[in-house]
């Protein structure tokens, strides 16, 4: 697992939550513990600044399914695991439906953990540089004068230069002219990709 990887542990039990913590450090993550869910919301910490929040679900005060609903509603929330003793079906379903990662009833395996942890942080981080990039192209995009929006959308329809030239009445020069300007400016190397772009941008609806 690629380093720094800063995660919160929630457990009520002192016990479990030394023994995860000294297992989790042992492994190389970096681990801020407490002792409640409600501690991780009074200490004020930026949830985005961890890569992955572990908490049993029964504990006093704010349960280990009220602290997904609360980091829930924060921007680049971290995938929550949650671990508990008294597990069920339905409340798996529960936890799940509300967005939790996953779900590890105890007594569970150490290294399953680590292990869900592990999936849990790369698919965070994989979701995270897909949304940079997304960003970034959506910059791209909107750097383009008026016209070279117009002729990104016809080039990307499969219409040839002479063809958009006509439908905005311009010479295919000019046509020529500012579809070298949006592959630059797109960073596109050639047309499929191009049109690959204008796919992430449109997304179509279900």
């Amino acid at each position: 697992m690629p380093d720094p990887c800063p995660v919160a542990l929630v457990d009520d039990d002192p016990a479990v939550l030394d023994a995860l913590a000294l297992y989790l450090e042992r492994r190389g993550l970096t681990v801020m513990r407490f002792a409640s869910a409600d501690a991780l919301v009074a200490a004020g910490e930026d949830a985005s600044a961890f890569e992955c929040v572990v908490a049993d679900v029964r504990m006093p005060g704010l349960s280990g399914l009220d602290l997904v609903r609360h980091l829930a509603e924060r921007p680049a929330a971290p995938p929550v695991i949650l671990i508990t003793g008294h597990g069920d079906v339905d409340m798996a379903v529960a936890a799940i439906k509300l967005g939790a990662f996953d779900f590890i009833e105890k007594p569970f395996d150490e290294a399953r953990l680590f292990e869900a942890i592990g999936v849990a942080v790369a698919k965070r981080r994989a979701s995270r540089h897909d949304a940079e990039a997304l960003a970034d192209l959506q910059a791209r995009f909107d750097s383009l004068s008026e016209r070279q929006h117009e002729v990104l959308t016809l080039a990307t329809e499969g219409l040839s230069n002479k063809e958009i030239a006509a439908r905005l009445g311009i010479s295919p020069r000019t046509v020529e002219i500012h579809r070298a300007w949006v592959m630059e400016r797109m960073g596109a190397r050639n047309l499929a990709e191009l049109v690959r772009m204008a796919m992430r941008l449109r997304p179509t609806g279900p």
